[in-house]
């Protein structure tokens, strides 16, 4: 097991402005000392998604002056850049170095740190952490546990049977009730669904997602030195897609809507952040192969820095069959992009009139949409970037959640604000 020191020595530096921090010390022996409540986040990995790319942002935000922040990671080793960031923050980062979260090794190197680390909260991020976390932190006699729900759906890991994920969703049910003293969810959707089967509707809150809108912003520079990166013509109009190679994102019915689009708008160019093409279904690869200009077409890996991808791009979309409360939408919101989306999770109540939205599984009208967008005059695509970006700065930044999870935190361990 690692614990990586929080020493900012070696730390990059990052592209936006920097909050001033509290350095806290990451020895043992200091956390019985410290009399700030301490919040244990415990999390699979440290990036990836939207709920660890949420984490990462509280972390560097919470108040150090009022609470210590540690991060504990099943495996946080693929993300040097997220870790980086962790520890600039002044954050202690626990990497248990492990592969799967009920491994025995994993649990034992858990318990050792929670009963080293004493925390006031512990706060699990999404379901499988919910579960493991949850019962963990009771076992170590931590009296205040928050889970956090970061999806509608509770998802079938792969390889794992319809019988095993029908039996993990009645453990969550059952221990719902019991384990967590808040639920956090930051889609109002998702509460709704949770509800549904079993959760307790009395310990719910909900708390929307936020981006650090200084970091996401339009940068025409930026944009360019992209596009030449990707080898995009400066002026060819670009549609991109950001995140996880995934069933649930629905990548099929995007790759029919770039051919329609391809079509219609011969000089149209895609980009496809988030994975390669052997990390693609068979579905996904053939109809890949199948566009008419394949050659129009990028694959990027997860980037560290998605603040100098957007800008590059004329429309952001997702063709989710579900979503939470995506973050990729604020952060292109953030930076000026008009976005358009299928109808799922909070993704309407995000864009509330500054984006469109379409029925989920129809290609043909995220092709019309992608169009109606691209042929936007200058003016009304100005106006629409400003509406954007302005939407986020009032509802949406990362200043704002933090301050409603400090009041959560406030809340349980009766700290006075």
């Amino acid at each position: 097991m690692r614990t990586i020191t929080l020493s900012a020595r070696d730390a990059p530096v990052l592209p936006s402005r920097q909050i001033p921090r509290v350095l806290v010390p990451s020895q043992t022996s200091s956390a019985a000392a410290d009399q700030r409540p301490a919040v244990l986040h415990f999390v699979h990995g440290i990036g990836g998604g939207g709920a660890e790319a949420m984490l990462l942002n509280l972390a560097e935000t919470l108040d150090p002056d009022r609470f210590r922040s540690i991060v504990v990671a099943v495996n946080a080793k693929p993300w040097p850049h997220h870790a980086a960031r962790l520890r600039t923050a002044g954050v202690t980062l626990h990497d248990l170095e492990g592969t799967a979260f009920l491994k025995r090794e994993t649990l034992s190197k858990l318990r050792v740190v929670l009963r080293q680390e004493r925390p006031d909260i512990v706060q699990t991020w999404m379901h499988h952490a919910d579960l493991v976390g949850g019962w963990a932190a009771r076992l170590a006699g931590v009296r205040k546990v928050v889970w956090s729900i970061h999806c509608r759906e509770i998802h079938r890991n792969p390889g794992d049977s319809h019988l095993k994920t029908a039996l993990f969703r009645q453990a969550l049910v059952l221990s719902s009730r019991f384990i967590p003293t808040r639920i956090l969810s930051c889609s109002a959707a998702a509460i709704e669904d949770h509800v549904a089967i079993g959760y307790p509707r009395s310990k719910m809150r909900w708390i929307p997602n936020g981006i650090d809108a200084e970091r996401f912003k339009p940068d025409i520079d930026a944009g360019l030195d992209t596009r030449a990166a990707l080898h995009l013509p400066p002026n060819a109009p670009v549609v991109g897609y950001v995140g996880r190679f995934h069933e649930m994102k629905d990548l099929p019915t995007f790759l029919r809507a770039a051919a329609l689009l391809q079509a219609r708008v011969p000089e149209a160019h895609f980009v496809l952040c988030g994975g390669v093409e052997v990390e693609m279904s068979v579905e996904e690869r053939e109809l890949l192969a199948q566009l008419p200009r394949r050659d129009q077409v990028r694959l990027d890996s997860f980037r560290p820095d998605p603040w100098r991808l957007y800008p590059a791009l004329n429309v952001f979309s997702l063709s989710s069959r579900t979503e939470a409360c995506p973050m990729t939408i604020m952060e292109a919101m953030s930076c000026g992009v008009p976005c358009v989306t299928t109808d799922v999770g909070d993704c309407g109540r995000l864009l509330e009139g500054v984006g469109r939205v379409v029925p989920m599984r129809d290609a043909a009208a995220l092709a019309n949409a992608w169009e109606e967008t691209l042929r936007m005059s200058p003016m009304a695509r100005a106006d629409l970037s400003q509406l954007s970006r302005q939407r986020v700065l009032e509802h949406f930044t990362i200043a704002q959640a933090a301050r409603q999870y400090a009041d959560t935190y406030a809340q349980l361990v009766e700290v006075r604000k």
